[in-house]
């Protein structure tokens, strides 16, 4: 394929993605509002900080009076865990460089990860595709967000950070029932980030991802097999 055709491939397995960020941005333009962001703040910090969880943590933090010091020193935490997402993504892509990795190593999401880890293809541009997509449709239910608040019921725009979990089930599912064991390895990381949280807090995150990618190292290589073109089968 060409790299128009795979960057469009990329963009049609995201579309899921974008179904579930848009709710989720409007819930997230909920909170900022209320915790004193005018709709610029909001709309922007989407597009330059791009980390759903993440932002949902600083404005709750801005909400209960937190300082910026901890609020930065608390997403630098929660969100090392793209050090290690980007590493396993720019192994995987071939025919990249430097300097397209560094551009697109600010769209890096755990749903554009877990999609893109999940796919055959190994193209840097489907990559592209996808987690451009997915940033895009992220900054568009922000900015919905900040214009349709008023006219929806509190109760209402919470709820659509539901719609995360419930992107993880669809994009986990297809996979799972193709093969049990990452649905297993799923379950094992999550028992071991909960136990972890109780002991080393916000580093539980980094901990379980590298515990459960070693795992899964074990638990899934008799399953999947490295093509000659890198993919998988």
């Amino acid at each position: 394929m060409s790299k128009k055709d795979e960057f469009i491939f990329g963009f049609k397995k995201a579309i899921p993605i974008t179904m579930g960020y848009i709710p989720m941005g409007i819930g997230y333009a909920a909170l900022a509002i209320k915790a004193g962001l005018t709709p610029l703040q909001t709309v922007g910090f989407s597009i330059l900080v791009y980390a759903g969880a993440g932002e949902i943590i600083a404005v709750t933090m801005l909400l209960n009076g937190a300082t910026a010091f901890a609020i930065i020193l608390t997403n630098f935490v929660v969100n090392l865990r793209y050090f290690v997402m980007n590493v396993c993504v720019y192994n995987k892509v071939q025919k990249t460089s430097p300097l397209l990795n560094a551009l697109s190593c600010h769209l890096t999401t755990d749903e554009s990860f877990a999609m893109f880890s999940l796919m055959d293809e190994s193209s840097i541009w489907t990559y592209v595709g996808l987690s451009l997509t997915s940033w895009l449709s992220w900054i568009l239910g922000a900015a919905i967000g900040v214009f349709v608040l008023d006219l929806l019921p509190v109760i209402v725009t919470n709820s659509f950070n539901i719609s995360l979990y419930a992107l993880f089930v669809a994009i986990l599912i297809p996979n799972v029932k193709k093969n049990y064991r990452i649905g297993l390895l799923v379950i094992i990381t999550g028992i071991i980030n909960i136990i972890l949280q109780t002991i080393i807090g916000n580093w539980s995150i980094i901990v379980s991802t590298l515990l459960g990618a070693l795992i899964g190292v074990y638990l899934i290589n008799d399953a999947y097999f490295l093509t000659d073109d890198g993919g998988i089968k």
